[in-house]
């Protein structure tokens, strides 16, 4: 996959897959993480406020092996495989809530059970390093899969289970929806497992007014709902803005409006989130179908990206640099091109990276 393909579905994954009506998501990431899980079957034999199944596996590959699930501790058991995009996606997210929420008895299982081999699994951990960084482990006779994810009537991965301080299932979803929302509730004893499954139950329903209203291009009523859906719940604001920024740019083209917004999510909520910032940035200087283009905002929005990594990350260092080249600053663009080439390890992107340098330098 290029490095362009990638930065599109790592947007794709932050926006929800309602933005696929104005991207073209790759097929590996046809999971919708707007599927939270809420809608179990009835008949499904494992649901939430049941006591959670063991864990029976032989295999770990990272972490101290779990033999059983303590009570007084809280668990996110989460269903993965090296081959599934948003399960690659996810993992960063899930490696940075178990650093935040180590410390308040949080314990993060990844379970692959439809990887061939373990030492498949074993490779691509030990690759990742400290990005994938809690516990890992391989279900070769797939007995826990059984015990959760078919029992719970579950068909997609990646699919996370949070265990509360009792041993119960407190939640079922994606872990790109609710569950920073759900965890931080749980440890300061604040959750109620029916009212956030109203919850999402409601904003299913609206993210299908929202789809319907694309769909006929009635882009008012797509904003509507996305203000619905805003509002429904504190987790929704990151996910509903870029929602809404997507209406603005890419539905009804109204650039002034757009670029308005912009400039107010850089400002405000997404100011500390150096990949959303990223998506912005991205957006402005690489979408081919816009017809304005707002290289203050993109170049604003990459040089926040670029402090909050501290010029580490090399995708976000090869979009500041974009960035200059767009805004006709060659010097900078050179600068921070090279500095991306030697902080990306992923060779097909590093290629990529450096055909581009070559083309700043000229």
């Amino acid at each position: 996959m290029s490095a362009r393909n990638v930065r599109t579905a790592l947007s794709l994954v932050a926006m929800a897959a309602c933005t696929a009506l104005f991207v073209s998501a790759p097929a590996a990431y046809a999971d919708d993480p707007m599927d939270t899980g809420s809608q179990q079957e009835s008949t499904a034999a494992l649901k939430v406020g049941d006591n959670a199944p063991a864990i029976t596996i032989a295999d770990w590959v990272k972490g101290e092996p779990i033999t059983g699930l303590e009570k007084g501790r809280v668990y996110v058991v989460e269903f993965w495989a090296t081959w599934c995009g948003p399960c690659r996606v996810s993992i960063p997210h899930l490696t940075e809530m178990a650093h935040k929420y180590k410390s308040q008895g949080v314990t993060f299982i990844g379970i692959s059970s439809s990887d061939k081999s373990t030492e498949i699994v074993k490779k691509f951990v030990d690759k990742m390093g400290d990005k994938m960084d809690y516990t890992v482990a391989v279900d070769k006779k797939r007995a826990t899969d059984k015990a959760w994810m078919e029992a719970s009537g579950q068909g997609g991965i990646p699919t996370a289970f949070v265990v509360d301080r009792e041993g119960k299932i407190a939640w079922i979803g994606h872990p790109m929806s609710y569950l920073e929302s759900v965890l931080g509730q749980i440890v300061t004893g604040k959750f109620d497992a029916k009212k956030q499954m109203e919850m999402e139950a409601k904003a299913e329903t609206t993210m299908k007014e929202f789809s319907t209203a694309a769909k006929s291009k009635d882009w008012d009523a797509a904003l509507k709902a996305v203000d619905s859906y805003a509002s429904l719940d504190a987790s929704h604001a990151e996910q509903a803005a870029s929602m809404k920024f997507s209406v603005l740019l890419n539905g009804k083209k109204d650039y002034t409006a757009a670029f308005a917004y912009g400039n107010q999510l850089v400002a405000t909520t997404y100011k500390d989130n150096a990949q959303a910032l990223n998506d912005v940035a991205w957006r402005i200087l690489d979408d081919e179908s816009l017809e304005k283009r707002d290289l203050d905002l993109a170049l604003k929005a990459a040089q926040r990206a670029a402090e909050l990594t501290k010029f580490e990350d090399g995708m976000i260092l090869d979009t500041l640099a974009r960035a200059y080249f767009e805004k006709g600053d060659k010097a900078k663009a050179v600068e921070f091109q090279t500095k991306a080439v030697e902080k990306t390890t992923d060779e097909e992107m590093k290629t990529e990276m450096q055909d581009t340098l070559e083309k700043y330098k000229k």
